[in-house]
């Protein structure tokens, strides 16, 4: 669950201004400010492996990959995903990208509803957007949300085997790639 917000802003230009000299990250949202929380070791080596491999495939191309330090406006709200993949050339060198074609949210207990509700909302209306991705961090499970040609939203889960497809560059991971070196719960 979300804790309190930390302060009220009208604009979002207030929240740009206020977060550029803020020593804590903050996600906006209609106005509010919320704190982003520190990170547990699974949340961290899992946002690594699939950074890591992203800015592999990435190389040579116009595609540039961050990681949970960049904002991205969706629907007029700012957020900090845990990974995030662009190629689109207004996004270049810019602090705010607008056109990710990408978003990965790792999964925690305080976060998992407003990445699986809110943030998926308002991240439909990203019309870049082609693949936004949900990890798990206590088990071995990936489920992707894929744009299809129509403009529908495809939804496949990954438990214990098969390929994901990157489709915003030329990659494919397994389970094995995005959970390497994690210590998950045994069941």
């Amino acid at each position: 669950m979300r804790e309190a917000p930390i302060k009220t802003l009208t604009s979002f230009d207030e929240y740009l201004e206020f977060e550029g000299s803020s020593q804590v990250r903050h996600e906006y949202v209609d106005g509010f400010l919320f704190a982003m929380a520190g990170a547990s070791d699974p949340h961290n080596l899992i946002a690594g492996n699939i950074f890591s491999a992203l800015r592999v495939a990435a190389r040579g191309t116009a595609c540039r990959v961050f990681q949970s330090d960049m904002r991205v406006l969706a629907n007029g709200k700012g957020y900090y995903p845990d990974v995030l993949l662009t190629c689109h050339p207004d996004d270049l060198g810019k602090s705010l990208k607008q056109h990710p074609c990408l978003l990965v949210e790792v999964l925690s207990n305080s976060t998992e509803h407003i990445d699986r509700s809110e943030k998926w909302e308002n991240y439909q209306q990203l019309n870049s957007l082609r693949m936004y991705v949900l990890v798990h961090q206590d088990k071995t499970r990936v489920e992707v949300y894929r744009k299809l040609l129509d403009n529908t939203w495809q939804f496949v889960a990954f438990d214990k085997l098969g390929e994901i497809e990157f489709s915003c560059v030329n990659l494919k991971l397994t389970l094995s790639n995005i959970f390497e070196d994690v210590d998950l719960p045994k069941p």
